[in-house]
């Protein structure tokens, strides 16, 4: 529910995109990690986790390390200046969020967490079932590309 207001805070107050946030964010929680272990970490797919850490280099907040021992694997942490964006913004989309929740009762607001974790579970479920097998081809241009109209 709150996601407009963070997307708007993140890109209008530190030219960051939402996506770039949450690696971030998740950086800054766990620590260094791989590509596949972020992208795991925040349901993204891998080619916009590909997307977002190229991003996140360019601007300097991340710094990508190759795996010693296999080359071709890399880890990816925060630099100063990710650590300095996260000390930043992180209390301000607490700040968002309490604002949003703060018409919740407790009651509200663990039965809310607990029907998300569900619904979270629920997702991961039905993603390993299959139940879509499409995938979307972004890196040839995705929907763009393959549109037609009817």
């Amino acid at each position: 529910m709150s996601g407009s207001l963070v997307t708007r805070l993140c890109e209008g107050e530190f030219g960051i995109t939402r996506e770039e946030w949450a690696f971030i964010a998740m950086m800054a929680a766990l620590g260094p990690l791989s590509p596949s272990e972020l992208a795991t970490q925040t349901t993204a797919d891998r080619s916009q986790t590909s997307k977002t850490l190229r991003s996140l280099e360019e601007k300097k907040l991340i710094i990508r390390e190759p795996v010693q021992h296999d080359r071709r694997r890399a880890i990816v942490r925060l630099s100063g200046s990710g650590m300095a964006m996260y000390r930043k913004v992180f209390p301000r989309v607490v700040e968002i969020h309490h604002a949003v929740l703060a018409g919740l009762t407790e009651s509200e607001l663990e039965v809310l967490a607990r029907c998300i974790w569900k619904m979270q579970v629920r997702a991961l479920e039905v993603d390993k079932a299959g139940l879509v097998e499409a995938h979307a081809h972004r890196r040839s241009g995705g929907s763009r590309k393959s549109w037609t109209a009817p």
